[in-house]
């Protein structure tokens, strides 16, 4: 099973805040799966095709390409 990523994990792995992840959901293409209002993931498969399909964006680059799973 692949795993799970909260925003909250998310805003850990970029340095970045809950207004961005959303801005992120909302024009930039990042799928997330919505259990309910408050909680939202994404998997670690769809985050790396994300990741791959914004390649040149350097407002999305993570850290020294750390992995997901660190």
């Amino acid at each position: 099973m692949d795993s799970e990523l909260s925003k909250k994990d998310l805003m850990k792995l970029y340095g970045v805040d809950r207004v961005t992840i959303e801005d992120w959901r909302r024009n930039r293409g990042l799928k997330m799966i919505e259990v309910s209002t408050h909680s939202k993931y994404i998997t670690e498969k769809d985050l790396l095709e994300w990741e791959n399909s914004m390649k040149g964006n350097s407002s999305v680059k993570r850290l020294n390409n750390q992995s997901v799973s660190e």
